[in-house]
């Protein structure tokens, strides 16, 4: 669990010249602030000091509270607009990308919402910001190991990236697409479909790929049309910002079993929470039909999340299953016998052929890279699924 930093160590992280008011340019010297104490996440609320997540800890940014009328002002800066808060009056939240030039040539992009709150007993607004790279982080080929980066870059098919809110799984995606641009040989048509559009590839080196980015829903309603829109824009990889329903997923399957190769994200912390995840999406009169065209289209199902490392920052944690075809064929006959036996038979495969959390913690642990505290989260976690999953009955295969 993350903790307040102390008032001094705090001190160290306080906007130097804070103004009065928070005009647009004052946000933006917030930002820039943030960005160079090393924030994540940036917390703007009404009645409240500013605070930032700086490698998993919250330190305040500001020494006084902000007003309502300030952060409704706030809102109205990252909209773009004056009728943000009567929006989220209304109780519509706002998710976007907010972008302004540092100078002729570089730029600053956050990816935020603005949520409706009550606060002090009336109406107040809560604000996250997360900054958006120009570049995406490069993949760290050492970190991820030959087996898992081998099996990143099928050649059709799913490839899932899940882990909860903050987990990184966007910018690891975002990572692998700019390994396949940097290559000379990938040859690779790109379309990502993204609520907003996170990472941008301006200035990422393409000598043989096109990437397009379209926004949901400012470009195209809902992610299912995104899926069917790029099969008309003759596509190599089709990048789905979020597998969250079972329309969306429908198309995925579709989309991989006419050759190409997909990647999706969702928000799910373990390979078998990924099927009972994906399971509770689908129409139940479809399930197991869907549910056997999922298994017959996946190639990998990558989990990450972030973990404090020794050296105070943080380091991603990774589970993950390569589904080659005894793999799918297992998943294939649990589908069979009863689609509620999926997740527990695909959880068993990963500590069987592939890696969990557990065990990746005990490498970095090995390494001298994360506490033993954090061994024994996972240990407990371990424990406690296979507890549960000696609940489900089993049938002879």
């Amino acid at each position: 669990m993350s903790t307040l930093a102390t008032e001094h160590s705090a001190d160290e992280m306080l906007l130097r010249s804070e103004p009065t008011v928070f005009d647009e340019v004052g946000v933006q010297q917030l930002l820039i602030h943030a960005k160079a104490v090393g924030a994540s996440d940036v917390y703007i609320k009404t009645n409240a000091r500013v605070t930032a997540r700086i490698h998993g800890r919250l330190h305040r940014l500001t020494r006084r509270t902000l007003y309502a009328t300030e952060v409704g002002s706030i809102a109205g800066y990252l909209y773009g607009g004056p009728n943000a808060e009567v929006q989220l009056k209304r109780g519509t939240d706002l998710d976007n990308a907010y972008t302004f030039r540092l100078n002729r040539t570089d730029s600053l992009r956050f990816r935020w919402n603005a949520t409706g709150a009550e606060i002090d007993g009336a109406f107040g607004i809560s604000i996250i910001l997360r900054e958006l790279p120009e570049i995406p982080p490069a993949l760290n080929k050492e970190d991820l190991g030959p087996e898992l980066y081998g099996s990143l870059y099928p050649d059709d098919g799913i490839v899932m990236v899940c882990g909860p809110t903050g987990s990184g799984k966007s910018t690891f995606l975002a990572g692998m697409i700019r390994d396949i641009a940097e290559n000379p040989d990938s040859h690779c048509h790109i379309i990502t479909y993204e609520s907003p559009v996170e990472f941008v590839y301006d200035k990422v080196e393409k000598p043989t790929t096109e990437i397009e980015s379209t926004s949901i829903p400012d470009h195209l309603p809902n992610f299912a049309a995104a899926i069917r829109n790029s099969l008309r824009r003759d596509p190599d990889i089709i990048v789905v910002g979020e597998m969250r329903d079972g329309e969306t997923i429908g198309a995925a399957i579709l989309a991989s079993q006419t050759g190409h190769l997909v990647y999706g994200t969702a928000h799910s912390t373990s390979v078998g929470a990924t099927f009972t995840r994906t399971m509770q999406s689908l129409p139940k009169n479809e399930q197991q039909g869907m549910l056997g065209g999922l298994i017959d289209s996946l190639r990998l199902i990558v989990c990450q999340e972030l973990v404090q490392s020794t050296d105070g920052r943080r380091v991603a944690l990774r589970e993950y299953l390569s589904f080659g075809e005894s793999e799918r064929r297992a998943l294939l006959g649990a589908a069979m016998r009863d689609p509620a036996g999926v997740p527990s038979v695909a959880q068993q495969l990963t500590r069987e052929r592939g890696q969990t959390k557990l065990m990746h913690a005990r490498r970095l642990f090995a390494e001298g890279r994360i506490k033993e505290e954090v061994v024994l989260r996972f240990e407990l976690a371990e424990q406690t699924a296979r507890a549960q999953e000696s609940l489900i009955p089993q049938e002879d295969a």
